[in-house]
């Protein structure tokens, strides 16, 4: 759907989506003769500001003309409860009775039986501050709109580190992380994380025992990945994790210690299209997170774990990760 009737305001709808509680839209908006400051989005009584912008090449090529198309692409989700009203009409011996219902949308509730990590990184970041460590981050390349360095994060420590698959200003050293001790020879860390990286990791389980090998006896290592998202940065999208699996990755034989790991980002799963007997999925828990944060207890026995194998064996020659945000 795209506006023309006003001249000085342009804006099109590209996606939306809804639901009980809440209406999401994707589209782009500008005004032909200056930036704006502010656009709201409402819905019945309820108005959210567009609060993170983006690229429209599209947009900026459709429209030469004029000078404020830029950053005019966004995501917006409008809260709402919806109302509803519903029939019930019953067959019975003696005839169908009619009988009619008001609610109004609401959430599932959440379950307690499980362990919130959504804190876990920040307890990361003091310990590396407070105790000075030397920090290493995999995956630091800043890919994402919006997103930023995690350098930053770090100012007491002693050193930051920042490794990625491609070259960026915020990345020191590239390289594959599979093959992550070979970029070091004798260096050593005390604090290694990742940031939705492990789902985009053709061989996960290899990197637990890289990093293993690059952090010294006590050393501490952290993980936020995804337990369920949508497909991202295709083909190099591998894997989703619960908290249960990452406790696998960072166990006790690869020498590991377990101080924390559990889920975070609540949110439901829709079908499309109703199945016969998955009518109740969209009112259990599902979480878009999933972090561990671990010690370091004893080295690895290369004896007992190999997997001696490239990544051009695992993925193929002609795959490659995309140098770019893709989704």
């Amino acid at each position: 759907m795209t506006q023309t009737q006003e001249p000085k305001l342009l804006y099109a709808i590209d996606q939306s989506w809804s639901n009980d509680y809440a209406i999401g839209i994707k589209g782009w908006i500008f005004h032909t003769e200056q930036p704006l400051k502010q656009v709201e989005i409402s819905a019945g009584n309820i108005s959210v500001p567009i609060t993170s912008w983006h690229p429209r090449p599209d947009v900026v090529a459709k429209y030469p003309q004029y000078k404020y198309t830029e950053n005019c692409g966004f995501w917006v989700q409008v809260p709402r409860i919806a109302a509803h009203q519903i029939l019930f009409t019953a067959e019975a011996e003696n005839g169908v009775e009619n009988i009619a219902a008001n609610f109004t949308g609401s959430k599932p509730p959440m379950p307690t039986d499980f362990t919130h990590t959504g804190g876990l990184f920040n307890e990361f970041i003091q310990l590396a501050n407070e105790n000075h460590l030397r920090v290493l981050e995999i995956g630091s390349r800043i890919v994402s709109p919006g997103s930023r360095s995690k350098r930053e994060l770090f100012p007491e420590a002693a050193s930051y580190t920042g490794f990625d698959y491609y070259p960026d200003e915020n990345t020191d050293v590239v390289g594959d992380a599979h093959r992550l001790s070979e970029y070091f020879a004798t260096q050593r860390f005390d604090a290694i994380f990742s940031l939705s990286v492990f789902e985009h990791l053709a061989m996960p389980w290899v990197v637990a025992m890289e990093i293993n090998k690059l952090l010294e006896i006590g050393g501490i290592t952290f993980h936020a990945t995804h337990f369920a998202w949508p497909l991202h940065e295709k083909p190099w999208d591998f894997w989703r994790f619960s908290d249960e699996g990452l406790k696998v990755l960072f166990s006790p034989p690869i020498g590991f210690e377990v101080i924390n790991s559990g889920l975070f980002t609540p949110l439901r799963l829709h079908l499309d299209e109703i199945l016969p007997g998955q009518e109740p999925l969209a009112t259990q828990a599902g979480f878009g997170g999933v972090s561990i944060l671990a010690k370091k207890v004893a080295e690895i026995a290369p004896t007992q774990f190999n997997w001696d194998v490239s990544i051009e064996e695992v993925v193929g020659t002609t795959s490659h990760y995309p140098k770019s945000n893709v989704s």
